[in-house]
């Protein structure tokens, strides 16, 4: 299969001389187009900084990634601005909706701004929104939608330009159980029904579950990964997954909440 994302020796420090914090060591790793992939450590472990270095919020103090074969580490200015804007689909733990906008208008924008024909924006929208079912809040404000509405929103969102690789941070952070569980499938809905390409950080197992590959990180390296079997049910690979975390330490007690 195609590899979406490489990452090549990556090191990430933070402060000055004399002062200095390596947040990521030496890390490597690739991730193949169609994957869902997981990333988890204890809290301080390096993972948030890993996604902020792949979705070039942060500059990498050393090491290269590159995406579908281009190396973003060199880009720039407007470059820079394009390649976030085309390539890159965002699924933040607060949804990020704007409050103005309706959930067709939230999801719409990053089309708006590609200057794609009205004609596709309005089929796009209304095909991405059938697949994560909320086809009936299209018409509807963000105050008037539920927490799990909200972000299956925001997926669709993220998804809609058909980025090359989604990358969400702690996306059911802000959720109760039932919302969360309704993320997550829409997450593997994306993955799935529409082929994208994710990779999500999550401190909570039961999250991970959904994932196909865990790269487990420890003091900014990569410590083991986990891929689920095929045919293994969600359930098997959840516990496989509290096994490594368990060894990780920092996050057992949390992970059994």
């Amino acid at each position: 299969m195609t590899k979406v994302l490489e990452v090549f020796n990556l090191q990430k420090y933070y402060g000055s001389k004399g002062n200095l914090t390596k947040a990521l060591d030496d890390v490597s790793f690739s991730v193949e187009s169609g994957e869902f992939v997981g990333i988890m450590g204890a809290s301080g472990s390096g993972k948030t900084t890993l996604l902020n270095c792949v979705s070039t919020i942060d500059v990498v103090s050393t090491g290269k990634i590159l995406l579908d074969g281009k190396n973003i580490t060199n880009l720039r200015g407007e470059a820079l601005n394009d390649f976030r804007r085309d390539e890159l689909g965002f699924i933040f733990q607060e949804f990020n909706l704007l409050d103005t906008m309706t959930a067709f208008e939230n999801i719409a924008l990053a089309l708006s701004i590609q200057k794609v024909p009205a004609p596709t924006i309005k089929e796009k929208v209304e095909q991405v929104a059938a697949k994560l079912g909320i086809t009936e809040v299209l018409d509807k404000y963000p105050y008037q939608m539920s927490g799990g509405q909200k972000q299956r929103v925001a997926c669709a969102r993220a998804v809609v330009t058909d980025p090359k690789l989604i990358l969400a941070d702690e996306p059911t952070g802000a959720l109760d159980s039932k919302s969360s569980r309704m993320l997550l499938e829409s997450l593997m809905t994306l993955n799935t029904g529409l082929g994208s390409t994710i990779m999500m950080v999550t401190h909570d197992a039961l999250s991970a579950s959904y994932a196909s590959r865990i790269l487990f990180i420890k003091d900014g390296k990569l410590f083991t990964e986990l891929r689920r079997e095929e045919g293994e049910e969600r359930k098997a690979f959840y516990g496989r997954i509290v096994q490594v975390q368990s060894l990780l330490g920092g996050d057992a007690e949390e992970l059994a909440e």
